[in-house]
């Protein structure tokens, strides 16, 4: 592990707000059968990440041949990155559902929002009916030598620490635009 980047980070503090808005926001596209995004940004401490924000962007959702998919745009891209750079955060997680098991597919490899090393990307299965639970929870991380390495057990267990609020992040919802492709 370096001392540059992400890779230094010890531990992820994940309020439940944060994570519950994420969840519920995946829920609801699954209702509708297709694949939910949302993204967790946040502030480094030392060795620590600190999620604040859950964001859910602007993206549209459907079937393209035979398997789900969701895209957010360049614009939407270019405005939240503009957001975090005026409020000092840093995105840091993705967290999007699939109907069922919870793996890394080839489309998440090569099209990932969050593209820093170091970076997290979380896969919820079964449309996010489980709920805040780590343990069904595919967690990667982008790797140097790698690429996207699924944790552990023992190692998301360690990294994620799933908190109670904190003050400030009371209003650490963002909502944006959804459409379905038909």
């Amino acid at each position: 592990m370096t001392k540059s980047g992400f890779l230094d980070i010890e531990k992820v503090r994940l309020p439940r707000s944060c994570a519950q808005v994420a969840i519920n926001w995946l829920y609801k596209a699954g209702t509708r059968r297709v694949e939910g995004v949302a993204l967790f940004a946040g502030v480094r401490e030392g060795n620590i990440f600190n999620i604040q924000r859950t964001i859910i962007p602007e993206q549209k959702a459907g079937n393209v041949e035979g398997g789900l998919i969701y895209v957010v745009e360049g614009d939407e891209l270019h405005r939240i990155g503009l957001e975090l750079f005026d409020n000092g955060l840093q995105l840091f997680a993705q967290i999007h559902s699939h109907p069922g098991a919870a793996y890394h597919s080839d489309t998440d490899d090569a099209y990932p929002i969050v593209t820093i090393v170091g970076g997290i990307s979380i896969v919820v299965p079964n449309f996010a009916r489980g709920g805040v639970n780590l343990k069904e929870w595919a967690i990667y991380q982008l790797l140097p030598k790698t690429g996207w390495t699924e944790m552990a057990q023992r190692e998301k267990e360690n990294y994620f620490e799933i908190i109670e609020d904190l003050p400030e992040q009371k209003n650490a919802l963002k909502w944006y635009k959804f459409w379905l492709w038909l």
